[in-house]
C-alpha cells in the first residue's frame, strides 16, 4: 500500500483513471465478501470496463462505504469551515446532515462543499418553530449584535426583535402562517425541513418551546407534498410518539435533554417496547445523541447503562438508527466512541448504522452506502475488519469518492 501511495502521488493524472480493485474484502451489508470491482465514470460497476488504466490490489483489506453524519453542528458555526470539512474527510464522513443553519452561513459553506475532495451536504435552513419558541434565543442576539454577556439584560429588546425571522428560523402558529412563509420557506432550497416539538402537548406554541401538535401536522403534510423530509427534535417521550404519529422522517434526538436522561422519570426518558415496534415498523430515522450525556461532566453509570439496554433493543428491533453529532467543536468521532464504550454492541450492525443507513437517510434519492452495481464509486480501504472492532474504521487507507483517488 506503501508503494500504491507513492505512485499516486507522483501520478496526478490517475484521479481520473478507470480502476480495477482486485481481492478486496468488500462490505455486503453485514459482513465482508472477497470480490473484484471496477470504478469507471464515478460508478462501481461488476464488469471490466473497455480500457483499465490501474491495477490496485486489495489482499488482506476491508472496504466499506463513507460515513454519515445526520446532525452536524461543527461545520455551521466553525471559524474555518474548510478545516472541520477537512476533518470530516479524514474521519472517513462523505454525508452530511446540518439541522439548523442560516443564510450567511450556508453561503459561506456550500462553496466549499459536494466536491471530490470534500463531503456532500444537505441544509435544513431555518428551523420551524413557535413565536419566541426554540432556536430563537440561540440566533436573534447575534443577528441583533448583542454580544452573549449581555444577553441577559436585553431580553426584553431581544424578544420584540425579528432579524434573524425568515433565515435561522421561522414562527407558524397557524395555518394562515405557514400559507403565508411556505413558497418562502421552498424558495430557499432546503433539502431537509426541521421542526421543535418540545413538550409539544402540553407546552406547544409557548414561548421558549416550539411547535403545538396541530400545527405541526400542518408542516409534515406540505413538506412531504413538496417531497421534503421533516425532521424533529423532541424533549419527551410523548413528543416521540407525537413524532411517528405525525410521519415524521426523523426524530433528531432522544429525549432528554440528554442531560436529565436517567435522572427523571422512566415514562418521560426511555422508550417502551410499543414504541420501539412503532419505530421499527415506520422505519422512522432515529438520532440518538447518547454522547449528550456527557456534556456536563462524566455522563452517570446509571444513565450509560438505560442508553446500553435502550441502543441494544432498538438494533434488535431493527429500528433506522442513524449516527449524529450535534457536536460544536467534532465530526461523529465523539458519538461513535460513546456507542463503543456502552459495551455490548454488535459491531455489525453498528457498521451498518454507521455507513449504510446514515449516508441514505441524508441523501435517500442517490445511491450510496452500498457496494452495488451502479452507485456512487465512494468507499474506504481499511487496515483491519471493523466487524471485529468498529474502531478500526479509523484506520483508513485510502478513500476514494466517485472514483476518485484521495491523498
Amino acid at each position: 500500500m506503501r508503494l500504491l501511495i507513492l505512485f499516486l502521488f507522483f501520478s496526478p493524472g490517475l484521479l481520473a483513471q478507470n480502476y480495477e480493485f482486485r481481492n478486496g474484502n468488500w462490505y455486503n451489508g453485514s459482513g465482508f465478501t472477497t470480490a473484484t470491482w471496477y470504478t469507471s465514470g464515478g460508478k462501481l460497476s461488476k464488469k471490466a470496463p473497455s480500457r483499465i488504466d490501474s491495477v490496485i490490489d486489495l489482499t488482506n483489506m476491508y472496504v466499506v462505504p463513507p460515513m454519515g453524519d445526520a446532525f452536524s453542528s461543527s461545520i455551521a458555526d466553525h471559524p474555518t469551515p474548510e478545516m472541520q470539512l477537512k476533518n470530516y474527510m479524514n474521519d472517513g464522513v462523505f454525508y452530511i446532515q446540518i439541522l439548523g443553519n442560516n443564510k450567511e452561513m450556508r453561503a459561506k459553506i456550500e462553496p466549499l462543499a459536494n466536491k471530490n475532495t470534500s463531503p456532500d451536504i444537505s441544509f435544513s435552513n431555518g428551523e420551524i418553530t413557535c413565536t419566541l419558541g426554540e432556536p430563537f434565543m440561540k440566533y436573534e442576539p447575534g443577528a441583533m449584535g448583542v454580544r452573549p454577556t449581555a444577553v441577559a439584560n436585553k431580553k426584553d429588546e431581544i424578544r420584540l426583535s425579528r432579524k434573524a425571522m425568515g433565515d435561522a428560523y421561522w414562527f407558524i402558529d397557524n395555518k394562515e402562517a405557514l400559507s403565508a412563509n411556505w413558497d418562502k420557506i421552498k424558495a430557499q432550497k432546503p433539502g431537509v425541513i426541521a421542526i421543535r416539538l418540545l413538550d409539544a402537548e402540553k407546552s406547544g406554541g409557548k414561548e421558549g418551546k416550539g411547535l403545538t401538535p396541530d400545527v405541526a401536522k400542518m408542516i409534515v403534510k406540505k413538506a412531504h407534498k413538496a417531497d421534503l423530509k421533516v425532521y424533529a427534535r423532541v424533549e419527551n417521550i410523548a413528543d416521540v410518539r407525537l413524532a411517528v404519529k405525525l410521519g415524521v422522517d426523523g426524530i433528531a434526538n432522544l429525549p432528554g435533554p440528554a442531560q436529565q436522561m436517567g435522572q427523571t422519570a422512566a415514562a418521560n426518558t426511555e422508550l417502551s417496547d410499543d414504541d420501539i415496534k412503532l419505530l421499527a415498523k415506520k422505519q422512522t430515522v432515529v438520532i440518538p445523541l447518547f454522547a449528550h450525556a456527557q456534556q456536563t461532566g462524566p455522563a452517570s453509570a446509571k444513565m450509560m447503562e438505560m442508553q446500553r439496554k435502550t441502543l441494544k433493543r432498538m438494533f434488535d428491533a431493527g429500528v433506522n438508527l442513524c449516527v449524529g453529532s450535534d457536536d460544536p467543536q467534532r465530526t461523529t468521532r465523539l458519538e461513535i466512541n460513546y456507542w463503543h464504550g456502552l459495551g455490548d454492541i454488535d459491531y455489525a450492525k453498528m457498521l451498518n448504522v454507521l455507513c449504510e443507513k446514515t449516508p441514505r437517510a441524508i441523501f435517500p434519492e442517490r445511491k450510496i452506502g452500498k457496494i452495488e452495481n451502479g452507485y456512487e464509486a465512494s468507499f474506504l480501504v481499511l487496515d483491519d475488519n471493523p466487524v471485529n472492532n468498529i474502531l478500526k474504521l479509523r484506520a483508513t487507507k485510502m478513500r476514494v469518492k466517485n472514483g476518485a483517488l484521495l491523498k
